[in-house]
């Protein structure tokens, strides 16, 4: 069955939303982690007769889909205990604060982070922010040390969304211990890359680890709360305290599923491509005059300095935008309150997915430069052709990144070129 073909028919308003939809993703390129293309067997699992499955999970003391997800996150990222019944990172947020804070607490936390998902009295808390040193753009950890030792916090917040460098989490976890404090790490835009092994992982060094597990997992839309035993009680009390009743069983079959893919070496594979990448796109950005902040990456992440450019933050990512190209504006903060960085971040992520190479991502990272630094009209058209050059022999999900039974399933039907745009050609044939 071809639920678009049908659509058409049927609903030209809701075809029309598809189409649009399609054509974005076919033709632009996304460096945004949240916005990378879902596991196309996790998409089916998410479309199959369990969505019709509208009953409450098993009893926690019976086996069903949940303990086969908890069992699978606990295997791929090697934790004590996995909690899967919260639906989005902001509440999986909120119910790590309720169950190791209280009210007027010290939290410590890099760039501030966090503190946006507390929205209520109850999560009012003293926030002490600690940031990279300014010179050197990396996290000096004796300063941080000392800073806590000065600060006394209750928790300590490492949520490194702007930072591209690799993190000790070890050193961290010292620091909480020396001054008594917990400590929580958001992984979510580097969750993929801790499971393939690719970068340094906050477990078993966290006492509390968190991520969502769409976006830069390819997974399904959820959130995932990791915790040692230690304080699982609290976590778990916590969670029942917000009224978290958990996620439908389709969802839970969806994350079981790509936590599963996962364990493949496809997948490794895929993790190393994504830190090639991001060094390509550095190297790029660089040969076309801009600056990268921290002067490199060692994950997913490129933060360019947008002082380099001709246009400010916000503006440098509303016209690359116009060129098909999709970024995220960004204020750096340092651990000097008077020093920060206007900058744009660029994920290798999604544009891996797809199957971008090393020399492509070169490429066009130079295009973006130089467009950035003479934004004109005659740039645009060179940056948008660049840009054309590249998606228009990509899939929106390569079939290099699926396990050998997967991509038999999949790859000649729907995912390679050939067949890819015999179903635009028959998606769009209303054009004709």
């Amino acid at each position: 069955m071809n639920p678009l073909g049908i659509l058409k028919e049927i609903d030209k308003p809701l075809f029309d939303f598809f189409e649009s939809s399609l054509e974005q993703q076919r033709y632009s390129l996304s460096f945004i982690p949240d916005e990378s293309a879902t596991s196309p067997l996790c998409a089916e699992v998410m479309g199959s007769m369990l969505v019709n499955s509208v009953s409450k999970l098993t009893k926690p003391n019976q086996p069903g889909v949940a303990t086969l997800a908890r069992n699978r996150l606990c295997e791929v990222f090697n934790a004590e205990n996995a909690h899967v019944k919260v639906i989005t990172i902001e509440a999986a947020s909120r119910v790590v604060f309720s169950a190791l804070t209280k009210r007027g607490d010290v939290v410590m936390t890099l760039d501030m982070r966090k503190k946006e998902h507390c929205n209520s009295e109850n999560l009012a808390f003293r926030f002490v922010n600690f940031g990279a040193e300014p010179s050197s753009g990396v996290l000096d950890y004796d300063k941080i040390r000392e800073q806590a030792l000065s600060c006394k916090p209750h928790l300590i917040i490492l949520s490194p969304i702007n930072y591209p460098l690799s993190i000790d989490y070890k050193k961290f976890a010292d620091i909480a211990k020396e001054v008594n404090a917990y400590l929580w790490c958001d992984i979510s835009q580097t969750c993929g890359l801790v499971a393939g092994g690719a970068i340094n992982s906050p477990l078993p060094y966290a006492d509390v680890v968190t991520f969502q597990t769409h976006g830069a997992m390819q997974g399904p839309q959820a959130a995932v709360i990791l915790s040692k035993t230690s304080i699982n009680n609290a976590i778990v009390r916590s969670i029942n305290l917000y009224g978290h009743k958990g996620l439908t069983k389709v969802s839970l079959a969806a994350l079981a599923t790509r936590l599963n893919e996962m364990k493949d070496q496809s997948y490794k594979n895929y993790c190393k491509r994504v830190l090639e990448n991001a060094k390509a796109l550095s190297e790029g950005l660089k040969q076309g005059g801009l600056k990268i902040v921290f002067g490199g990456t060692d994950t997913h992440l490129v933060v360019v300095d947008t002082k380099s450019a001709a246009l400010a933050a916000r503006g440098a990512q509303e016209v690359l935008e116009d060129c098909g190209i999709s970024v995220r504006c960004c204020d750096m903060l340092t651990d000097d309150p008077n020093v920060k960085y206007e900058a744009i971040r660029l994920s290798s992520l999604p544009s891996t997915v797809r199957g971008i190479t090393p020399s492509q991502m070169r490429y066009i990272g130079q295009g973006i430069a130089e467009f950035l630094l003479v934004p004109d009209e005659e740039h645009a058209k060179e940056l948008k052709a660049k840009v054309t050059s590249i998606t228009s022999t990509m899939p929106t999900y390569s079939p290099q990144w699926m396990s050998d039974l997967v991509r038999k399933q999949y790859g000649n039907f729907s995912l390679n070129l050939t067949d890819l745009k015999a179903r635009d050609e028959a998606v769009f044939s209303h054009k004709k």
